[in-house]
C-alpha cells in the first residue's frame, strides 16, 4: 500500500471513530431501518479500504522468470577475457525466508574458474574445487538479472542482459552459451559425497 492510501485508510479510521465517540449519547439499536455502531464503523472502513485499493493499485512484485532448464540464463559460457575457463549458470527458486515465504524472483548462481594465471589467462588445466569462485544475484525478468561481482572485486549489483544466446554485461563482454556444456572445464571430483 502507498504512503498515500494508507493514510487515507487512516483518516477514514479515525474519522470513523471520532462519529463514533461523539455519539454515545444517541441510543443507537438494531432495527431492519437503522445501523448499529458497529456496522457503522465496519462500512466506512471497508468503504476506506475499498476506495485506496482503487485509487493507489500495487503493481504485482513477481516475475515470469524460470528456474532451471527453463532459464534461458541456466548453461555454460565462453567468456572472451577468460579463454577455455569455467562458466556455469544456474537459476534457482529463491531461498525460504525465516517467515516461510519466499522472494518472487529466483537465484542466479555462477560458478567460474580463472586459470592459474589469473585474470586474462587461458585455462589450459582443470581447476579443483578449492579453484572455483562463486556469485550470486536475481533473476528480475526473463532476459534481465543482477549480479554481485562484490566477492571477486566487482560492482555488488551488475546488469546482466541474456541476448543473442548469451550473457551481456554493461562494459560489452558477451559469454557465449556452449551447446551441450563444457564438461571438460570442471574439476575433475565434483561429488558431493566422500566416504573416508
Amino acid at each position: 500500500m502507498t504512503k498515500a492510501s494508507a493514510s487515507f485508510v487512516m483518516y477514514a479510521a479515525a474519522a470513523a471513530l471520532l462519529i463514533l465517540s461523539t455519539s454515545t449519547t444517541h441510543a443507537w439499536t438494531m432495527t431492519d431501518s437503522t445501523l448499529n455502531r458497529r456496522d457503522m464503523v465496519f462500512g466506512i472502513l471497508g468503504a476506506a479500504v475499498a476506495a485506496a485499493t482503487t485509487l493507489f493499485p500495487q503493481e504485482a512484485e513477481a516475475t515470469t522468470a524460470k528456474t532451471g532448464l527453463g532459464s534461458p540464463f541456466t548453461g555454460d559460457y565462453n567468456d572472451p577475457n577468460h579463454p577455455n575457463c569455467l562458466r556455469q549458470v544456474k537459476v534457482v527458486g529463491a531461498p525460504l525466508r525465516g517467515d516461510g515465504t519466499r522472494s518472487a524472483y529466483p537465484v542466479i548462481e555462477i560458478t567460474g574458474y580463472d586459470g592459474k594465471e589469473g585474470s586474462g589467462a587461458t585455462c589450459t588445466d582443470r581447476p579443483t574445487r578449492a579453484d572455483l569462485w562463486k556469485v550470486e544475484g536475481t533473476v528480475r525478468t526473463t532476459t534481465e538479472a543482477y549480479v554481485d561481482f562484490s566477492p571477486k572485486g566487482g560492482p555488488t549489483k551488475m546488469l546482466a542482459k541474456f541476448e543473442d544466446g548469451g550473457i551481456v554485461f554493461p562494459d560489452g563482454n558477451k559469454w557465449t552459451k556452449v551447446a551441450g556444456g563444457t564438461k571438460d572445464r570442471l574439476p575433475l571430483d565434483m561429488s558431493t559425497l566422500k566416504s573416508e
